[in-house]
């Protein structure tokens, strides 16, 4: 009989579990060889969190070194605007608040001195601010070089100088005015001034003129002539001595009560302190002294000495006449 076959199964393939044929996970053979095989993943995956750790630590690296450059540059751009607010700065508290801020900065030293030079100058100017002696200021714009405070001594110079000018009230004295301050803030006063006074001058054939009327008059007078008397002033004095809007009736009258049957002779004797200045309408005022000698036959009054003071019109007329006394015998 031959033998079967089918159905018939073999030790080997009896051997095999029956969970391989439902599709689990072999426990024996299978399962060792797997667990064998996982170790091999584990370099690899160690690998790759290196990197991951050593990229972080980088970027964080740069962001440190960036953030610090950042802000060591702004401290180092704040300390270069403080700096630059001290130029020509006259406020010593800036200067404190910088050294307060920065007394490390390469800066500090020289701060320093600046500050010192600076409450110097201060206490210097506070001494000669209200000074009226032009020379405090040149010193001390030839000792300080500030632009603010040499700007201040400039127009302390100019002021003295204007005031200088007028106090001597000759065209010279604006002329030396405006050749120091030919833009100075008294330059246009100055020039009007100045041309005042030229007109005003006097030449020395208007002198001469004006001489001999008041010495005629003043011959006139002591001689009691009344011809040379009215040649010499105008049909109304405004003054005349002590009298208003005298007429030549009046000036003749006064004259003549001013002698007596005692007194001889009368010299005036105009003397050399004349001195005319020209108005601007044209008109001249005399200011001089004359001396005044009496020959009398009787005790009295022989000597006088008067101040004198008269106006002559552009005609070359006396308009006014004042004689203070101020001495006599």
């Amino acid at each position: 009989m031959e033998q079967q076959t089918t159905g018939t199964v073999s030790s080997n393939d009896s051997a095999q579990p029956s969970n391989v044929a439902d599709g689990q996970q072999p426990t024996n053979g299978t399962a060792a060889q797997d667990m064998a095989q996982a170790p091999a993943l584990q370099p690899k995956n160690n690998k790759k969190r290196n990197w991951i750790i050593a990229t972080i630590v980088i970027l964080l690296l740069i962001i440190g070194g960036a953030s610090y450059y950042i802000i060591s540059s702004n401290a180092a751009s704040q300390e270069e605007m403080a700096y630059e607010v001290l130029e020509n700065n006259d406020n010593p508290q800036d200067y404190r608040d910088f050294l307060e801020k920065y007394p490390n900065s390469e800066h500090a030293n020289e701060v320093r001195q600046r500050l010192n030079t600076l409450e110097a100058m201060l206490s210097k100017w506070q001494s000669i601010s209200l000074s009226d002696n032009v020379n405090d200021f040149i010193n001390f714009k030839n000792t300080y070089s500030d632009i603010q405070y040499g700007r201040l001594c400039d127009i302390k110079i100019d002021s003295l100088d204007y005031i200088t000018a007028q106090k001597l009230g000759t065209p010279e004295a604006f002329q030396r005015y405006l050749d120091a301050h030919p833009d100075g803030r008294y330059a246009s006063e100055a020039s009007i001034a100045q041309g005042t006074l030229r007109d005003q001058e006097v030449s020395d054939d208007e002198r001469i003129q004006i001489m001999n009327i008041v010495t005629d008059f003043y011959n006139g007078f002591a001689a009691q002539d009344e011809s040379k008397i009215c040649t010499n002033i105008a049909s109304t004095m405004k003054t005349f001595l002590h009298q208003h809007n005298a007429s030549k009736a009046t000036v003749l009258s006064t004259i003549q009560g001013m002698f007596n049957e005692h007194i001889q002779s009368v010299q005036f004797t105009v003397n050399r302190d004349f001195q005319i200045k020209k108005n601007s309408n044209g008109s001249y005022i005399a200011t001089f002294s004359v001396d005044q000698h009496i020959e009398r036959d009787n005790e009295g009054k022989t000597f006088g000495q008067y101040k004198c003071s008269a106006v002559i019109d552009p005609q070359l007329l006396i308009t006014s006449l004042t004689m203070d006394e101020i001495s006599r015998q």
